[in-house]
């Protein structure tokens, strides 16, 4: 990626605090992450539960307000502007794809509404005059579902309980990529689904992105899954970006003694190290943020994690 590509979302000194009981006390979840997101890109933040990964998520789809900083938003003549000078479009700019589908899909729509709600939200009142456009939304559903690898023919008329986990998750993006964003964030995305549903699922968000230009925040406690996915990679301890790099520096050679211990916390096979695999681990295995930063700032915004 060439440095003067210009970013289509830049989150500058974000900062997100949480109240903590009646004596003021504060929870800094989110303190200071500053990063750029280009067309096309996959930028994956890793850290252990708790690290404020999911809560930076929610402040780019626009879920949270951040305490201070800003997030900008890139229109068409290259300009960043903040979201709210992009309405309508600024609210739909950001899809969130969760971990649990199931949860984010209503049970009582059948799966062409759930699409459809991303393109035409309001089609749904059946009086004569309405039944061409419902015809015509169903045909464009269809196009979406094919996308994601799904037959049109066969899950378009069945409810949410009626599919598995990974055609649910199938039938998320779908409907996120049906309100043409320009971004996608992939909270825990893949964590809940069977390990050879979780490769399809991986290899389908890294087509979208290359062929639609759209790009993903992938947000993972798994270092595996964003060195097989991600462009550039975030480690993220206690609310803070102490590591930003390609996958390969972050893997070959970690700067800062908290990733190299989520590194450490890989589970053996049969004994061994070295052979690769899941890289998950608990809340508080990684034990902290003990260390110095490679000066993280200074390499986040450096464009494609090339190192100054």
């Amino acid at each position: 990626m060439s440095n003067a590509t210009k970013p289509i979302i830049s989150a500058q000194e974000l900062v997100v605090e949480f109240s903590r009981g009646r004596r003021s006390r504060t929870l800094r979840a989110v303190d200071g992450v500053t990063f750029d997101l280009h067309a096309g890109e996959v930028l994956g933040v890793v850290g252990e539960s708790g690290s404020g990964k999911s809560t930076l998520g929610k402040v780019l789809a626009g879920f949270l307000n951040p305490t201070a900083g800003q997030v900008l938003f890139s229109t068409t003549d290259g300009n960043l502007v903040p979201r709210v000078q992009r309405r309508p479009r600024g609210f739909r700019d950001v899809q969130m794809i969760f971990q649990e589908s199931a949860m984010a899909l209503n049970p009582r729509l059948p799966v062409w509404r759930l699409v459809g709600e991303g393109m035409q939200p309001k089609t749904f009142t059946f009086a004569p005059k309405r039944r061409q456009s419902v015809v015509n939304l169903r045909a464009r559903v269809s196009m979406y579902l094919t996308r994601v690898g799904l037959s049109a023919t066969a899950v378009a008329d069945k409810r949410a309980a009626e599919l598995s986990g990974g055609e649910k998750q199938r039938v998320a993006i779908a409907r996120a990529l049906a309100a043409s964003p320009i971004a996608m964030v992939c909270d825990e995305s893949v964590a809940a689904l069977d390990v050879s549903v979780r490769a399809v699922i991986l290899n389908l968000f890294q087509r979208i992105s290359r062929e639609s230009g759209i790009a993903l925040l992938f947000i993972t406690h798994d270092i595996s899954v964003v060195a097989h996915l991600a462009d550039r990679v975030a480690v993220m301890c206690e609310g803070r970006v102490v590591e930003f790099d390609t996958p390969n520096r972050i893997v070959e050679d970690p700067q800062h003694e908290y990733t190299r211990r989520l590194i450490a916390a890989v589970p053996s096979f049969e004994g061994r190290t070295d052979v690769p695999g899941s890289l998950g681990f608990a809340a508080g295995q990684a034990g902290g943020c003990a260390g110095t930063p490679a000066d993280p700032q200074q390499q986040m915004t450096t464009t494609g994690g090339e190192t100054p």
